[in-house]
């Protein structure tokens, strides 16, 4: 088998002009290859149902889970048990080459419509990431099979001295899939467009995406090289200058915080993107009613779905609308959500090349508190519920995987996690001491008599840690404090100035124009 390419690799995605026989050709092939999906999901289940009955298996298993990860010696042990388990499911075919081999028993009764290229490197690749997802990451915790009209991406393998595959090429101004002629949408005006496309294309990804109306259909070329910079038409210019420098981020659920010489602000993140959830309920409540009266049949005179009997699936035309509304909601709020991630972070990259972020875990914060506790003033049981909706919204971490991404490609030392031990929400260098504060509380009282606010002054701290000896470099802080309160006394009069500021930053607007912490 042929080795993956090292060579650095971008993405150029383009609109398809299809006519209304061509829509149909493309969701008829998408639809074949999302049953043969199904159908290795389905076999690799079987095999691995056969693997979990092994009596070694379930040995290993029940040793993991007694081992205690906390002590060293049984931690060492507990590696060698993932190492043993590794090796018993790689024994019994859970491998990538494992599941493309497997695939070649299912596509051939579709040959005219999925050829081997693309079961093998389309279809084999992604049923192979949801096993591996499941059972050698933390958080996988089943594999699903795919709906109707729920796969959305198809690509082949791509061949030295081709054009993006042997099997979907790109052909200049056309995709060509199987005797399938698909016209790009190109602009010849656009610079950066042209100057993509002058880079080999590696191979081919078509996409299909929730529309108004219809499916829009793209074609994402992947091509080998550094993303081309992209300019202003007039002058030439970049319009993304790369900066200079360290940057600290205080990032949280809803809000960034970001420290630098050549500004300091606080911002919420896509503040675009609006609260959907009483619009999506409303509408999976109408799915629901539609679907119960096109099957009357799946349920009992209680309400209950039936069991032991074959269901069947009607969707009535009513059913399908409001199904594509949805979709098309969820996939505006992306689609907007990472639009502004991407602005900010060609933003960020305008004041600086090194970026200071403390490492969090993000999916921790999303869950609900699994203890029980009892608030000492109101003798009530506390929620459960963190920051899951804040998290889902507002994706913090898909802005930092976003600007990691970036720096990668630009060759910049990038995003650095800093641990946690550096406490910047409870450190003053000017007295070179630690307190602990509550969550609630967004202000610090300095030593000098100002009050700083909390997210603001954690991003300075962190433009100036030391990663390597966990540190500040205190006399630079001292040096460059004047400077920071000249940014955040901007900031704040700036926030205080708007008409409606966020909870979450501690501010807000008095009769008497005063700035005061919540």
């Amino acid at each position: 088998m042929a080795k993956r390419s090292t060579t650095p690799t971008c993405c150029l995605t383009l609109p398809l002009k299809l006519e209304k026989w061509q829509e149909d050709r493309l969701a008829k092939r998408f639809e074949i290859a999302r049953q043969i999906y199904n159908t290795l999901v389905h076999a690799e289940w079987k095999k691995l149902r056969q693997v979990e009955r092994s009596a070694r298996y379930r040995e290993l298993q029940a040793q993991i889970r007694a081992a205690d990860p906390k002590n060293d010696q049984e931690k060492k042990a507990r590696t060698r048990l993932y190492k043993e388990q590794a090796k018993l499911l790689k024994d019994a075919g859970f491998t990538d080459y494992a599941f493309k081999s497997d695939i070649k028993y299912y596509y051939k009764h579709f040959n005219e419509n999925i050829g081997s290229n693309v079961a093998m490197h389309g279809i084999a690749p992604q049923v192979w990431a949801a096993f591996e997802k499941k059972l050698f990451k933390k958080d996988g915790k089943k594999v699903h099979y795919k709906r109707f009209g729920e796969l959305r991406s198809l690509r082949g393998y791509s061949v030295t001295g081709k054009s993006g595959g042997v099997e979907i090429r790109f052909h200049g101004t056309y995709i060509e899939w199987k005797g399938l002629k698909l016209p790009l949408k190109l602009d010849p005006k656009n610079d950066y467009e042209a100057e993509m496309l002058s880079h080999r294309v590696k191979y081919v990804r078509l996409l299909r995406k929730p529309g108004r109306s219809k499916d829009r259909w793209y074609a994402q070329l992947s091509l080998e090289g550094i993303p081309a910079v992209k300019r202003d038409q007039t002058t030439g210019e970049a319009l993304h200058p790369v900066g200079h420098g360290p940057v600290g981020l205080d990032i949280g659920p809803q809000t960034l915080a970001y420290s630098a010489a050549g500004g300091a602000d606080l911002i919420e993140l896509a503040d675009q993107v609006t609260n959907i959830e009483r619009e999506k309920r409303r509408m999976q409540r109408r799915l629901e009613r539609s679907r119960r009266a096109a099957n009357p049949d799946n349920y009992d005179t209680d309400g209950t779905i039936k069991r032991g009997v074959k269901l069947t699936h009607n969707r009535s035309k009513r059913y399908r609308r409001i199904q594509r509304e949805l979709a098309y909601l969820q996939h505006s709020q992306a689609e907007t959500r990472k639009r502004q991630h991407i602005a900010l972070a060609n933003h960020l990259l305008t004041l600086g090349d090194c970026f200071y972020v403390e490492a969090m875990e993000w999916s921790s914060l999303a869950h609900r508190a699994k203890k029980t506790e009892v608030s000492e003033k109101t003798g009530r049981i506390k929620r459960k519920k963190r920051f899951g909706r804040s998290i889902g919204n507002k994706a913090p971490a898909s802005l930092i995987g976003i600007l990691r991404q970036k720096c990668i490609s630009l060759g910049l030392p990038g995003v650095v996690e800093v641990p946690t031990s550096l406490r910047a929400s409870q450190y003053d260098h000017l007295s070179d001491t630690y307190t602990k504060k509550e969550l609630s509380q967004r202000w610090n009282d300095m030593p000098d008599g100002r009050q700083i606010q909390r997210d603001l002054y954690s991003a300075f701290l962190l433009e100036h840690c030391i990663p390597e000896t966990a540190a500040y470099d205190k006399d630079a802080l001292r040096q460059d404090y004047p400077r920071f309160i000249r940014y955040h006394d901007q900031t704040i009069q700036r926030l205080a100035a708007m008409p409606k500021t966020i909870a979450s930053m501690g501010i807000r607007r008095t009769r008497s124009e005063q700035i005061k912490p919540v």
